[in-house]
């Protein structure tokens, strides 16, 4: 007659145990989402081509992507190839703060998606160990 209420709170224990790792991977997934929008955005502001504007009442000017210039027959520099106001434009100060700012996201996420995956195993382990010593016995 003990047994049973034993055995429901290991079955509760065990469930919430489960419940917890996937809640653990799910926000993993979800940090590891927002570092990877973020760094296919700054591959957007790397490879694509762009324009710049020059003022009010200027032309804007067209500009190769950072990635893929080149203004004869080898590619000197960016700013070389393209001019100042496109290297202006797309400077390396907010594209290398935007890599800084998904680090901690990418870290975070990837640390507790592998927490969140463990906790699983370890539960999967410890019913197929209680199953062994269950049919062990009877």
């Amino acid at each position: 007659m003990n047994v049973t209420p034993m055995n429901s709170l290991a079955q509760i224990y065990d469930r919430e145990f489960r419940v917890r790792g996937l809640r653990q991977q799910g926000w993993g997934r979800g940090l590891m989402a927002v570092a990877v929008l973020i760094w296919l955005w700054l591959g957007y502001l790397l490879v694509f081509p762009f324009s710049a504007d020059q003022g009010a009442h200027l032309k804007s000017v067209a500009c190769e992507s950072r990635a893929f210039h080149q203004n004869g027959r080898f590619a000197v520099s960016y700013r070389s190839d393209t001019g100042e106001r496109c290297d202006a434009e797309r400077d390396w100060g907010p594209i290398t703060a935007g890599l800084l700012l998904s680090l901690p996201f990418a870290v975070l996420g990837t640390g507790m998606y592998v927490s969140g995956t463990s906790t699983l195993r370890t539960a999967a382990y410890a019913a197929d160990i209680a199953r062994l010593n269950a049919t062990k016995e009877a």
